[in-house]
C-alpha cells in the first residue's frame, strides 16, 4: 500500500466544532497545511491545537505535509446535531491535493450526519482505485453530545478503526 496523506475534511451546512491535537509542544504549522475554509480555524494551546467551525455556508480542512508509511492516528471530534447532510471525515490517502492519477489508495473515517439517532459510522478501504469495502456501524453513543476520540491503527498486517 501506498504512503498516505493524514486528512481532516468537514462537509458543509450546520455548526460543529474539530479539535485536532499534534504532538506535544509542537505547533499546527510544523506538521499541516490548511487547505481550504481557512477563516474557518481557530488555533488553541500555542497553535498546538485546532478548531475548525462548520456554518452554512463552510467548513474546512487541513493535511499533513509529510507522508506516512503506517501509524496511528487519532483525533477528537464532536458531530453537530441536527446535521443531516454533513459528513464530518477523517481519512488517509496516498493522493496529494486530490490528484488525479491511478494506484489510488484510502482509508475512510466518516460520521454521517443526521437529525438524531441511530447516527452512524462509515469507513472504507481503498486499494490501487478499487473501493467496495464499505462498513456502516449504527453508533452505540450520542457523537453529538461530547467529544470523542477517534482513531485509525494502520501496519502491515491490519487496519483498526477505534473509538476511544
Amino acid at each position: 500500500m501506498a504512503r498516505f496523506y493524514l486528512s481532516l475534511c468537514s462537509i458543509i451546512l450546520w455548526l460543529c466544532c474539530v479539535n485536532c491535537s499534534v504532538s506535544k509542544n509542537e505547533p499546527f504549522d510544523d506538521n499541516y497545511i490548511t487547505d481550504w475554509g481557512h477563516q474557518q480555524f481557530t488555533f488553541l494551546d500555542d497553535r498546538t491545537q485546532v478548531q475548525i467551525q462548520i456554518n452554512e455556508y463552510s467548513g474546512g480542512g487541513f493535511r499533513s505535509k509529510d507522508p506516512y508509511g503506517s501509524g496511528y492516528f487519532k483525533t477528537s471530534l464532536k458531530m453537530p446535531k441536527n446535521s443531516t447532510g454533513i459528513a464530518t471525515t477523517f481519512y488517509l490517502t496516498s493522493l496529494e491535493d486530490n490528484a488525479p492519477g491511478g494506484n489510488h489508495d484510502e482509508l475512510d473515517f466518516e460520521l454521517l450526519g443526521r437529525n438524531g439517532p441511530p447516527y452512524v459510522l462509515n469507513t472504507n478501504v481503498f486499494a490501487r482505485d478499487g473501493g467496495n469495502r464499505e462498513q456502516q456501524f449504527n453508533l452505540w453513543f450520542d457523537p453529538t453530545a461530547d467529544f470523542h476520540d477517534y482513531a485509525i491503527l494502520w501496519n502491515d498486517k491490519q487496519i483498526v478503526v477505534l473509538r476511544r
